[in-house]
């Protein structure tokens, strides 16, 4: 536990033994709670889910301890609750997380001690893990988009993909997807309330879909995705490859992935072959070549290169990805709606609020309304980052 968390639970467990009083919360505990609570956050469809789901099949066995499943639920559904910007943050939303985590960890052990087995301690040490990279940690959390956390990740319905979350905001988030190899026409499906911006980097041999149309890729792209369009991407290549992609919906906030998927039959192979960045495929970009050109830059820049309007979906809103290469002066990253970044190229030193941290390439992070956040380079590298938002069409 860092010593951050820390004292910000003993603010908040004082707080209800003293009728809630809540004066003695200054800005700063305020800000860190939101920073740890988005953390939380993002295990609504990692940690908590995929703990609970294996609890289930075990339940099945050896019968786990129903209250532990129904704590579980109950971490889950507090995702459908935004995360407040004024005290109760702190006096509500991180303690309801720090109090259900703690009791969960408990049961869980106390079950392993009753009943040892192998499997319940794979599954208590895995959850006891998830949970200490988010209150061992300064407030920022941060995720790879080429890992599986153990027990952090959940099989689409229907279609058998693993997705592990990386940063989840307010409507939207930024997950990822291992692909086995030599894997044909499995992936094809389409969302009914959400909107999403695939991502795909080298090495790599794929046909990527959208539609009726699509594009043999080698090499890295980003493809915008509208509500009720039918995608996927085949890979071609014997070998794994990952598959980072934002999903958003104004509706169904930014965790609506989780069941709003409709697999959908299709024959890839045979669909017409357009460009990648023809209209067919919705104008789809060369992502490492945006890259590439704007690292070039002698100095701070910052471009959208998905607009909103290529996924724009009436009341479930539109994603937009921007690219952002950050000059040795820096570059404030704060604004009026939770953005989530993707550090791309170099490494950087991050301040958010009160907390700090150092990213490299493939680090992701989120940065929630109304919050400060400085950002400089460090070492000779260029640093470029990718920047996806969710606003109203």
């Amino acid at each position: 536990m860092n010593e951050a968390y820390r004292q910000l639970m003993e603010k908040a467990e004082w707080s209800h033994q003293n009728h809630r009083s809540i004066f003695h919360f200054t800005d700063e505990d305020i800000a860190l709670a939101r920073l740890y609570a988005y953390g939380f956050r993002t295990q609504t469809i990692g940690a908590f889910y995929a703990c609970r789901q294996n609890l289930a099949k075990l339940s099945q066995d050896s019968g786990a301890p129903s209250e532990t499943i129904a704590l579980l639920s109950e971490l889950e559904a507090q995702a459908t609750i935004p995360v407040p910007a004024d005290f109760r943050v702190l006096l509500h939303t991180l303690y309801f997380y720090d109090q259900k985590v703690k009791r969960t960890l408990d049961l869980l052990e106390a079950d392993c001690r009753n009943e040892p087995s192998k499997e319940k301690n794979r599954i208590l040490n895995a959850f006891r893990q998830n949970m200490n990279r988010i209150t061992g940690g300064n407030g920022i959390f941060t995720a790879k988009d080429d890992h599986l956390p153990e027990q952090g990740g959940f099989v689409v319905p229907n279609l058998g993909i693993t997705i592990a979350p990386l940063v989840y905001g307010d409507h939207h988030s930024w997950n990822t997807t291992l692909l086995e190899g030599s894997l044909i026409a499995v992936t094809s499906h389409r969302h009914h309330a959400g909107v999403e911006i695939h991502l795909g980097w080298s090495p790599m041999h794929g046909r990527t879909f959208l539609g009726d149309y699509a594009t043999e890729t080698r090499e890295g792209y980003a493809m915008p995705i509208p509500a009720m369009v039918d995608h996927g991407l085949d890979n071609l290549d014997p070998e794994e490859h990952w598959v980072p992609f934002i999903f958003g919906s104004l509706t169904l906030s930014g965790w609506g992935v989780f069941f709003d998927v409709e697999p959908r039959e299709k024959d890839t192979e045979n669909l017409p072959m357009a460009p990648l960045d023809s209209p067919e495929m919705n104008h789809s970009v060369y992502i490492e070549r945006e890259i590439e050109r704007v690292a070039g830059y002698a100095g701070s820049h910052r471009e959208v290169i998905i607009p909103a309007s290529a996924t724009a979906s009436g009341e479930v809103g539109a994603l937009e990805l921007s690219i952002i290469k950050v000059g040795t002066e820096g570059a404030s990253l704060g604004g009026d709606i939770y953005k989530i970044y993707s550090v791309v190229k170099g490494k950087a030193e991050i301040t958010i609020g009160p907390a700090g941290s150092k990213l490299e390439e493939k680090d992701h992070f989120g940065v929630p309304a109304f919050m400060d956040a400085d950002i400089k380079p460090l070492g000779d590298d260029p640093l470029v980052l990718l920047e996806g938002i969710i606003t109203k069409s």
